[in-house]
């Protein structure tokens, strides 16, 4: 190769040099420590003498490597501005959600509300970690007593809960209240994607009235329902509002079915057509909600029967009936009942006396 030549294939290396090397290895990159990315979104809630920790395991380490295998997680408790009492070690795939319940000791569980706090950190195979998850703040100090014997039963205002008192444990409320479905039909769809979906559990607060008792007025009859209740203390410690729990109650289901009838029908007149040769009724409507419909009786006056229901196989959906079946020279007395959707039929309104003239 002549000195042109090579000079030219000097000029071709030199940005390839400055690129690429132009054939040298280039610096070899430091190995990962594999510290797994601290979490963010630690949560979590005390209850009685535990408190219920959860947080979503990373994907990769902090130099951005996807993590393998389970996740060592360290559980720091913090009282005050205290250093991290080790609460307990537990191991998590990555990517996936992780769960941990912490056992108060009993100092932590007794005396007044004070700070206490909660961090996660999850630790390589060196028991290195790459720093605190975010912090949550709740409390210590002494718990409300378990709310003890709760039963329920349904009313026709609502579902009515009592247990047993606790003289001294004047506190918020917390109801917790799950309906169950109905089961499907044998002939309906096996479709998952055509089956309802479970209810979300609703919570109810109110304040204890000292009577250990309190009326669910939200509750829908014809369900079956499954209660818990627990007694909440509400504290403000430094780190700000908190709360404690109590522990909760033992489960109680009810099938709420409504065998309650509706009110007596109010207000019954009777009016002779003599014209149409009929006596016309009509009374006060009802404002149930699951109101089927009336049903109508009528007696003989000169006679010595029993009434006899005269409307037809179906509830009357009107507050208002015409008797055409009648005859001149006798006396009737009237009285109308309501019926609900579940076949619930209350006491007969006061009679109504009329006759065609």
């Amino acid at each position: 190769m002549n000195v042109s030549s090579r000079s030219a294939a000097a000029l071709v290396c030199l940005p390839l040099l400055l690129l690429a090397g132009c054939g040298m290895p280039a610096a070899p990159a430091p190995p990962s420590l594999k510290l797994p990315q601290p979490p963010t979104d630690l949560a979590g809630s005390r209850t009685g003498n535990e408190v219920h920790l959860s947080w979503t395991m990373p994907r990769r380490t902090t130099d951005k490597v996807l993590l393998k295998g389970e996740q060592q997680a360290r559980i720091c408790r913090h009282l005050g501005a205290g250093p991290c009492q080790a609460a307990g070690v537990a191991s998590y795939p990555p990517e996936k959600p992780a769960v941990y319940i912490d056992h108060l000791p009993a100092d932590i569980t007794s005396g007044n509300p004070r700070p206490l706090s909660y961090t996660v950190e999850l630790l390589n195979h060196a028991g290195k970690t790459g720093g605190p998850s975010n912090t949550i703040q709740l409390a210590a100090g002494a718990s409300l007593p378990k709310i003890e014997a709760l039963v329920a039963t349904a009313r026709p205002d609502g579902i009515l809960l009592k247990w047993t008192p606790v003289a001294g444990a004047d506190s918020l409320i917390r109801i917790h209240r799950t309906m169950k479905l109905a089961q499907p039909a044998k002939d309906a769809s096996k479709d998952a994607k055509a089956q309802p979906k479970p209810p979300e559990p609703d919570t109810l607060e109110v304040e204890d009235n000292g009577r250990a008792e309190v009326i669910d007025r939200t509750a829908a009859l014809d369900n079956t329902y499954t209660y818990t209740v627990a007694r909440v203390l509400k504290v403000h410690v430094a780190s700000g509002a908190s709360e404690i729990v109590g522990e909760t109650s033992d489960p109680y289901t009810i099938d709420a079915k409504d065998i309650f009838p509706p009110n007596v029908p109010d207000g019954l007149q009777a009016v002779a057509d003599p014209d149409a040769k009929a006596i016309d009724l009509s009374w006060a409507p009802g404002a149930e909600n699951d109101l089927a419909g009336y049903l109508v009786y009528r007696r003989d006056v000169g006679g010595t029967g029993q009434a006899e229901r005269i409307s037809g196989a179906k509830p009357e959906m009107s507050p208002s009936f015409r008797d055409l079946h009648i005859e001149a020279g006798h006396r009737y007395a009237y009285s109308v009942s309501a019926v609900d959707k579940d076949g619930n039929e209350s006491r007969r309104s006061g009679e109504a006396e009329e006759a065609l003239p």
